[in-house]
C-alpha cells in the first residue's frame, strides 16, 4: 500500500469525519470482496480488526484525500487514481485516523465501509466512484444486539443438537414445500410370517379350525350300526356356540382324519365349516387346547379359552440406526421422516398402512398382532405399536398388550377373510346308515308279505279240500240215504205183497182157494218187480249222483290245486319284487351325488403362494429427488417456524450458516433507523452469514459440519 504520512492533528476538524462527510487527510482502500451489496452472502469477522487485516491483505491500493471535503451519501467520490486500476475493485473502505480529535459525546473513531456501485472516468489521474455503504460490515460489530427473532428456516435446523427429538416429532415436521418426485424406492423390508403352504416359507405352517354339530368324542358305530351324537358345544374367546371347535395341527393331520372318518359321512356331515387359521401356538392356544384321539388322529378340542394372546413382535431393534442416508446427507436427519422417508406396512390384502416414521413412537420396529379366531369373522389385526402414542401409556393384563396407546385399531391392516374348506360325504353311506332300520323294516315286511300270501294260499286249499270231502260226504250220506229209502219201499211191498197174498189166501179158504193162490202168486211176482225196479232206479240214481259229485270234486280239485300254484307263484313273485325294489333303492344311493360339509371361500392366494404376514418396506426418496431436496438442505437448511436467538457470531455452523427470519428484534444499535431496517431487511429476506469470505462459492456445500452445542 502507499505510505502517507499522516496530517498533524491541529489542522482537522474533529467530528467532522462520518459516512456522510468525509474530511481531509481520510484514508481511504479499494478491495476486491466475494461478498456484495444484495446481501445474499456477508462475511461476519471475529471482530472489526479482523475485517480490517482482511483488507489490508488484499493488495489494493490505498488514498488519502487532500483538504477537500467530500459527501458520498448520495454523491459520487472523485479519487487521485486511474480509471483503469480504480475499475478492479468493488469495495472500499473509509477512515479517518486523526478524527475525532476530542470526544465530549463520547465518540469515536469510525470506519466506513462502502461497495463500489460504479466506476466512471473523470481525467486521467482522476475517476469518480459511485458507492453505497455496507450496512452491515460498517455497523454490526459492537453496536448491534439481536433479540429473540422468528426463525422461519435456517441452519439451525439440523444443527440443533435436539433436531432429532422424539425421533424429530419436535422439531423436523415442519412442512417445506419441496417436489420429492412422484415414486419411493424400497431401501430396507422387514417380514413376518405367521402362516404358509409352501415349504421353507414358515415355521409356523397354519393350522386348521374345525367348526361341528356333531359331538367327535362319542363313538360313530358303522353302517350297520351307526351313532349320532349332537355337540355339547364350546367357548373361545369368551364367545359361546352351540357347536363344537376343534383344532388340527396342520393340513396333514385334517387329511388323515378326513380319510379315517370317511366311511362315516354321518358324522362328518355335522362340519359347518373348516378354515385355516395361524398356528394356534403363536398365541397362546395350546394350553386351553385338549388332545384327543379320533381314529388314530389327534385332534384338539377346545372347551373354553377365554381370550388369545396379543402377541407384541419386534420386526427390527433401533430400526432409524438401521437406515443409512447418503455419506453426503448423513447428518440431514429429516430424510428420515415423512414424506422424505415412508414406512409401508402391508399384509398384502390391499390395505396397506403408510407410517410416518417420527410417529412411531418406539425406538424399535415393534408390531401388535390381534388374533381373533372365534366364528363368526375370524381376522387377525397388525398395528404397529405406538403409533402417534404421546403421554398415554400402554395397557396390558395378563393376555398382553390391551390397548398400545396410541392409534391401535384405527391404524391397522390385516387378514379378515380367512379361507374356507369343505370336506365330502359319502351320500351312499350315508344313506345305508341313516336307512340301515328302514330297510331292515322293508326286507321283513316282505318276508311277511310272504308267508302271509302262502300261509292264505295253504288255508284256501285246506278250506277247498274240506269242501270237496264234505261234498262226497254228503254224495255218500245221499246215496245211503236212497239205499235206506229204497230198502225200506222194499220191505213195504214185501209187506205188502205178503198182505195182500194173505188176503187172498183168506178170500181163497173162503171163496176160491185158486183164485186166491194166484192172487199170492201176483203179489209176489209184483214185489219181485216192484223190488227190481226200485234197485235199479236206485242204483242208476246213485250212479248219476257219485258221477256228478265226483266231477264236482275233481273241478274242485283242480281249482284248489291251481289257485294254489298261483297264489304260490304270485305271493314269490311278490316277495322277490318287494326285495328288488329294496334293492334298486339301495343300488340307486350308490349313484347319490356325495354332499359336501363346510364351505369354500375366502382368500387362500396369499396362502398358497407366498405367505400369511406381513412386511415392512422402508421407501426413500429416488436419488434425483434426494439429491434436490439435500442440497436445498444444505445450502439452506430446514424450516424451523419458531423462535428462537442467534448468536452473536451469526454462525452455527462450521464455514457458512444461512438465516432467513420472519420477525427480526434488534435490541439495541449504533446507527440510524434506516441502517437499523436494512440490517433487519438482510435477515428477513435470508442471509448466508460466512465465516472465511474465500469459502464463498468455492468449497462444496456438504463440507459445513453443525457446531457443538447448538440448540434451539
Amino acid at each position: 500500500m502507499n505510505e502517507i504520512q499522516e496530517l498533524p492533528r491541529e489542522k482537522t476538524f474533529g467530528h467532522e469525519f462520518s459516512y456522510a462527510t468525509w474530511n481531509a487527510g481520510t484514508r481511504v482502500t479499494l478491495a476486491n470482496v466475494p461478498w456484495n451489496s444484495d446481501y445474499r452472502d456477508l462475511v461476519h469477522f471475529d471482530n472489526q480488526a479482523g475485517l480490517d487485516n482482511y483488507l489490508d491483505n488484499l493488495a489494493g491500493p490505498t488514498v488519502t484525500t487532500g483538504n477537500m471535503t467530500y459527501r458520498p451519501m448520495g454523491f459520487p467520490v472523485r479519487l487521485d487514481i486511474p480509471f483503469e486500476r480504480a475499475n478492479r475493485y468493488n469495495y472500499l473502505r473509509a477512515y479517518n485516523p486523526a478524527q475525532p480529535l476530542t470526544s465530549p459525546g463520547g465518540d469515536t473513531n469510525r470506519t466506513f465501509y462502502y461497495f463500489v456501485s460504479g466506476v466512471n472516468y473523470i481525467a486521467p489521474n482522476t475517476t469518480e466512484l459511485i458507492l453505497q455503504l455496507d450496512v452491515w460490515q460498517t455497523f454490526i460489530y459492537g453496536g448491534v444486539s439481536f433479540g429473540n427473532c422468528y426463525i422461519e428456516q435456517g441452519h439451525v435446523g439440523f444443527a440443533n443438537e435436539n433436531n432429532y427429538a422424539n425421533f424429530g416429532r419436535d422439531f423436523l415436521t415442519q412442512p417445506e414445500g419441496l417436489d420429492i418426485g412422484g415414486e419411493y424406492t424400497i431401501e430396507q423390508q422387514w417380514t413376518r410370517s405367521i402362516g404358509s403352504a409352501r415349504a421353507g416359507m414358515s415355521e409356523f405352517g397354519y393350522s386348521i379350525m374345525m367348526i361341528t354339530t356333531v359331538s367327535l368324542d362319542a363313538s360313530p358305530g358303522d353302517v350297520a350300526h351307526p351313532n349320532l351324537t349332537t355337540a355339547k358345544g364350546s367357548s373361545l374367546e369368551n364367545l359361546p356356540n352351540g357347536a363344537e371347535t376343534w383344532f388340527f395341527g396342520g393340513p396333514a393331520s385334517l387329511n388323515a382324519f378326513l380319510d379315517a372318518m370317511s366311511d362315516k359321512p354321518w358324522v362328518t356331515q355335522g362340519i359347518i365349516s373348516l378354515t385355516a387359521i395361524p398356528h394356534w401356538s403363536l398365541y397362546d392356544l395350546g394350553t386351553g387346547l385338549i388332545p384327543v384321539e379320533i381314529a388314530g388322529v389327534t385332534v384338539y378340542k377346545v372347551p373354553e379359552i377365554k381370550r388369545l394372546k396379543n402377541e407384541l413382535t419386534t420386526l427390527q431393534t433401533g430400526w432409524r440406526d438401521t437406515v443409512e442416508l447418503p455419506e453426503r446427507y448423513r447428518k440431514l436427519l429429516k430424510f428420515k421422516t415423512y414424506p422424505y422417508m415412508v414406512l409401508e406396512m402391508t399384509s398384502y390384502t390391499g390395505t396397506p398402512l403408510l407410517i410416518k416414521p417420527e410417529s412411531w413412537a418406539d425406538p424399535d420396529a415393534k408390531v401388535l398382532e390381534i388374533p381373533h379366531l372365534a366364528p363368526p369373522g375370524a381376522r387377525i389385526m397388525f398395528t404397529p405399536y405406538r403409533y402417534n402414542a404421546g403421554s398415554v401409556a400402554a395397557t396390558t393384563d395378563g393376555s398382553g398388550v390391551v390397548n398400545d396407546g396410541g392409534e391401535f385399531l384405527d391404524m391397522a391392516t390385516g387378514i379378515t377373510n380367512f379361507p374356507g374348506f369343505s370336506t365330502v360325504n359319502n351320500s351312499y353311506a350315508n344313506y345305508m346308515a341313516s336307512n340301515v332300520n328302514g330297510i331292515a323294516f322293508q326286507h321283513s315286511s316282505a318276508d311277511w308279505s310272504q308267508s302271509r300270501a302262502q300261509q292264505g294260499n295253504e288255508v284256501a286249499a285246506s278250506q277247498a279240500t274240506a269242501g270237496i270231502a264234505t261234498s262226497q260226504a254228503g254224495n255218500r250220506l245221499g246215496v245211503n240215504a236212497a239205499n235206506m229209502s229204497n230198502n225200506i219201499n222194499n220191505a213195504m211191498a214185501g209187506y205188502k205183497a205178503l198182505q195182500s197174498g194173505m188176503n187172498g189166501a183168506v178170500s181163497g179158504l173162503t171163496g176160491n182157494l185158486v183164485g186166491g193162490g194166484m192172487q199170492m202168486v201176483n203179489a209176489g211176482i209184483d214185489y219181485a218187480l216192484t223190488t227190481g225196479q226200485n234197485d235199479a232206479n236206485l242204483a242208476n240214481q246213485n250212479a248219476l249222483s257219485t258221477g256228478l259229485n265226483n266231477n264236482q270234486n275233481e273241478l274242485a280239485g283242480f281249482n284248489r290245486d291251481t289257485n294254489r300254484q298261483y297264489g304260490d307263484w304270485a305271493a314269490k313273485g311278490d316277495y322277490q319284487q318287494a326285495v328288488a325294489g329294496i334293492n334298486a333303492k339301495v343300488q340307486d344311493a350308490k349313484m347319490i351325488q356325495p354332499t359336501t360339509s363346510g364351505q369354500v371361500g375366502g382368500d387362500a392366494f396369499l396362502l398358497s403362494t407366498y405367505k400369511w404376514g406381513y412386511d415392512v418396506k422402508v421407501k426413500m426418496l429416488q436419488p434425483a429427488a434426494m439429491a434436490s431436496i439435500g442440497e436445498y438442505w444444505l445450502r439452506y437448511g430446514y424450516k424451523v417456524n419458531r423462535f428462537g436467538r442467534m448468536p452473536e457470531s451469526f454462525m452455527v455452523c462450521e464455514k457458512f450458516t444461512y438465516w432467513k427470519l420472519k420477525e427480526t428484534y434488534i435490541t439495541a444499535s449504533n446507527c440510524p433507523e434506516t441502517f437499523k431496517q436494512t440490517l433487519r431487511g438482510i435477515f428477513e429476506k435470508g442471509v448466508t452469514v460466512w465465516k472465511n469470505p474465500s469459502d464463498i462459492g468455492n468449497i462444496d456445500i456438504a463440507d459445513n459440519a453443525p457446531l457443538a452445542g447448538v440448540t434451539l
